[in-house]
């Protein structure tokens, strides 16, 4: 029945392609309106306009038409899809993916990469926020696909996975998560507290009802400091559960930015760089190869164990990425990449 549903929607696809060939146009203008309402509602036409680059003129053309389709309605703070138009947006993901061969581009890319899986989560969208958003929302669903009772979820912190979170509903959950235990796979990098592991553990154990464990450290501190801290109780049985891992939800950083997030000396920087590094996780800083060139003192999940997880999910996007992703794919087959169409490209077109 299923392969009979795809016949259908292939062939409705290549009758509306050639038949209305303005769809080709109008399909991701309107895609990508609703995509940005859904992302950002309540919104007002001046800020679609703005961080869509479309005249407003065009917007509010596109606007009429979708209300009037009874898809979007306005308010006096601004445009919300309606419940039919959330029905529409999720059915035309679909046609316009495949119209667009992003089903093709998943499937290649993962070949090329040697992974499980790539889901490219956001397509045809330039605003980086829509797009940011969109990936953690399409994680979180594939995320979601997975959590199982009594399963140790980790994840590590970052915008990327901020997203993540944000994106899954709190009416998915449909189980006790009373035996589900989330923790923070690192210390914190200083950074925004909205992004923290420890923030985004305790956000998501709280949408899952579950546990959840709390690492109050920095993550860039000294060898020895972290050996000492080991040894602390709460420390220690938060590590224990890190090597019981079930779910890994991880971002990837590039190398230069991650070296000045730690605020590593300048001298540090350019050595690590020189050595030919272009991403880093969890204290490991790789070549384009996916080869270790650089080390520094971490406290969390460890490189042996991230090898060995059976359920890897990362959620990167931006073109600047792209070296990164290949070289921390490098790492596990069993990894899940979440990321957006731009991206993907790119990373098919380094590879």
């Amino acid at each position: 029945m299923e392969t009979k549903r795809n016949t259908d929607q292939d062939n409705l696809i290549f009758v509306l392609k050639y038949a209305f060939p303005e769809m080709e146009e109008l399909l991701p203008l309107r895609f990508n309106l609703l995509n940005s309402i859904k992302f950002n509602q309540p919104v007002g036409r001046r800020m679609l306009s703005g961080t869509m680059g479309y005249t407003e003129r065009v917007v509010r053309r596109e606007c009429d038409i979708l209300k009037d389709n009874n898809l979007i309605d306005y308010f006096p703070d601004g445009m919300r899809l309606t419940q039919k138009g959330l029905e529409v947006l999720e059915a035309l993901t679909s046609v316009f993916y495949k119209i667009n061969g992003i089903n093709v581009l998943e499937k290649e890319l993962a070949d090329k990469l040697s992974i499980q899986k790539v889901i490219v989560g956001s397509v045809g969208i330039q605003d980086e926020q829509v797009s940011l958003n969109e990936i953690g929302y399409e994680a979180a669903k594939y995320l979601h696909t997975l959590i199982k009772e009594k399963m140790i979820i980790g994840l590590t912190g970052g915008s990327s996975i901020e997203k993540v979170i944000n994106g899954y509903k709190n009416d998915w959950v449909s189980f006790d998560g009373q035996d589900i235990m989330v923790v923070p796979a690192r210390g914190g990098l200083g950074n925004k507290n909205e992004y923290q592991a420890n923030t985004l553990a305790e956000r998501f154990a709280n949408k899952l009802g579950a546990k959840y464990q709390m690492l109050y450290t920095q993550d860039n501190l000294s060898k020895a400091s972290i050996e000492e801290l080991k040894n602390e109780p709460n420390i220690k049985r938060i590590l224990e559960n890190i090597t019981k891992l079930d779910v890994l939800l991880f971002g990837i950083g590039q190398a230069s930015v991650m070296a000045n997030r730690r605020v590593l000396e300048q001298d540090e920087i350019d050595n690590i760089l020189g050595k030919g590094a272009v991403a880093e996780s969890f204290g490991y800083y790789f070549n384009k190869d996916g080869e270790i060139v650089h080390e520094i003192s971490t406290i969390g999940i460890d490189l042996d164990i991230f090898k060995t997880l059976k359920h890897v999910i990362a959620v990167a996007g931006g073109v600047e990425k792209a070296e990164a992703i290949i070289a921390i794919s490098k790492l596990n087959p069993n990894l899940v990449l979440v990321t957006d169409e731009l991206t993907a490209k790119k990373i098919q077109e380094v590879l």
